[in-house]
């Protein structure tokens, strides 16, 4: 499976790489990116930077690049992904975000813990940095899809969309 996670120059992305080896990942970003690229990753760049064509400059570079996955980290693509959801799927492209109407519930101002997170795909745990047998229960039963922070203890988890500012 090829994934396309935006913000590739930054910490975070790199960060999530570790739930991604099985797959090709590109990481794009807006402007101009290093030509460094490893087994595992290349850099792609998704050109200046235009908020307006958001989600087509996402959809074009996952279909230039083949990808069939899309994770979005910026917080200003976020909501024009959703709203075009239906788009990607219709080119056969998973986006890895809550829908549209569960989207709100994962907005939080603080992140208590920021070493703590994983990676859900349509429920399933992909990649936790604390893993364990709870948080496998609790992506299937929310149907959790993206990247989260891990608010809270085993008991009470309170979940935050990981996102780059």
């Amino acid at each position: 499976m090829r994934t396309l996670i935006t913000g590739g120059k930054s910490a975070q992305a790199l960060k999530i790489l570790k739930a991604f080896t099985e797959d090709q990942v590109l990481l794009g970003d807006y402007g101009e990116m290093p030509s460094y690229a490893s087994a595992q990753y290349q850099f792609v760049s998704l050109g200046e930077r235009n908020d307006e064509t958001i989600a087509h400059t996402l959809l074009n570079a996952c279909l230039d690049q083949q990808a069939d996955r899309l994770l979005p980290l910026y917080q200003f693509e976020l909501e024009a992904v959703m709203r075009s959801a239906i788009l990607f799927e219709e080119f056969k492209i998973h986006v890895l975000l809550p829908d549209l109407q569960h989207f709100p519930l994962y907005l939080a101002e603080t992140v208590s813990d920021k070493q703590n997170w994983a990676v859900f795909d349509q429920g399933a745990l992909l990649y936790a940095t604390n893993p364990s047998d709870n948080l496998a229960v609790l992506g299937r039963e929310k149907a959790l899809n993206g990247v989260f922070y891990m608010n809270g203890d085993e008991n009470e988890q309170a979940q935050a969309l990981f996102t780059i500012v």
